[in-house]
């Protein structure tokens, strides 16, 4: 009876030793660094914020200048933690809408387990001609967009995974509290003359004729059932894994055996293709892309959707049209770069 009492102390100690390793490997990995960024001709600057729990303030959110090198960038890295967040604080100014945006939330339970259960998981990275390698996320990034949109994603090596989305609210902060304010400006003097400074004469004029397209980033987290399907003028195949940006923000290596299916997913805004001879890259027009998927879904609901990628002849460009059952829309935006291998 003594050794077996012995024995199941024993046995005690070492899981519970077991358990305290792993406890503690799983908060060296759970590290992060916070980032924001906004869509690219829609700058904004961040006031003030933070990311913390019920406890403290764990992330401040820094103003760094003006940020607007869109969706698919991390921005800077502002500060970051080890301990997982449960609260959203951020306030900002919209100098396409002339207006600040605040937003105040809860991090709820469910999206705390999602956050944790991917650093944990991490993922496999494998860039091409190296050996495949497990890693995971380093940062938290927050995108805001007009309208007050608010996504979270974490980012890491070649990807990055939307884990929860908010509504902020529209704001009010007074220009004298926001910068220093040498030339004494009202506040509509403030908004004009940023306007005028930071918004391109191109998009000034895109608004000036649609006005400040609000719910579109919204609608780029709509999710389509969609493949690539890949024409050579002559014989050849994807030789290796595809990189692909979305719209919504998130990003992925796409593993070769599953580059002819269909697939679930955000539309793309940019891809890498690697050929037997050829690389390809393909920066599509986020809004020329959303509008074809609508038009086609809608004419075909519940179907599933094909982007046409014909290769030219001697590898000179790529074209691209999203097509189902014989209706065609050609994808005549996209910006299409190619070199040889």
């Amino acid at each position: 009876m003594k050794h077996y009492l012995i024995i199941s102390l024993a046995s005690l100690l070492f899981f519970i030793s077991c358990n305290n390793s792993n406890t503690k490997k799983s908060k060296e990995n759970f590290k992060w660094a916070v980032t924001v960024t906004a869509p690219f001709n829609y700058p904004i600057e961040i006031h003030k914020g933070y990311l913390g729990n019920d406890k403290k303030m764990i992330a401040a959110f820094m103003n760094t200048g003006l940020t607007e090198d869109g969706w698919n960038y991390d921005g800077d890295v502002l500060s970051g933690g080890k301990e997982m967040p449960t609260f959203l604080s951020l306030t900002w100014i919209s100098y396409a809408e002339k207006k600040f945006w605040k937003i105040e939330t809860a991090i709820d339970e469910a999206t705390q387990n999602k956050i944790q259960k991917l650093f944990n998981e991490g993922y496999i990275n494998k860039s091409r001609n190296r050996e495949p390698s497990h890693i995971t996320y380093k940062k938290i990034t927050v995108g805001v967009a007009p309208g007050g949109t608010v996504i979270v994603w974490l980012t890491g090596q070649n990807k990055r995974t939307e884990i929860a989305n908010f509504q902020a609210m529209e704001s009010f902060v007074s220009v004298n509290e926001f910068y220093r304010n040498p030339d004494e400006d009202t506040q509509q003097e403030f908004y004009d003359y940023f306007y005028n400074a930071y918004i391109s004469k191109e998009t000034q004029e895109y608004i000036k004729k649609n006005g400040v397209p609000v719910n579109l980033w919204k609608e780029f987290r709509t999710k389509y059932n969609y493949r690539f399907n890949i024409h050579f003028y002559k014989a050849d195949k994807e030789s290796f894994e595809r990189e692909s940006e979305y719209v919504n923000g998130e990003k992925e290596i796409i593993r070769i055996e599953d580059l002819n299916n269909y697939q679930n997913k955000a539309l793309p805004s940019y891809c890498r293709f690697w050929f037997c001879q050829y690389n390809a890259e393909a920066e599509f027009d986020d809004e020329e892309v959303l509008n074809a998927f609508k038009k086609i879904s809608k004419n075909h609901p519940d179907k599933n959707i094909e982007i046409e990628a014909k290769v030219a002849f001697m590898y000179k460009t790529t074209t691209f049209t999203v097509k189902c059952e014989g209706d065609e829309i050609p994808l005549e935006k996209t910006v299409v770069r190619m070199w040889k291998n």
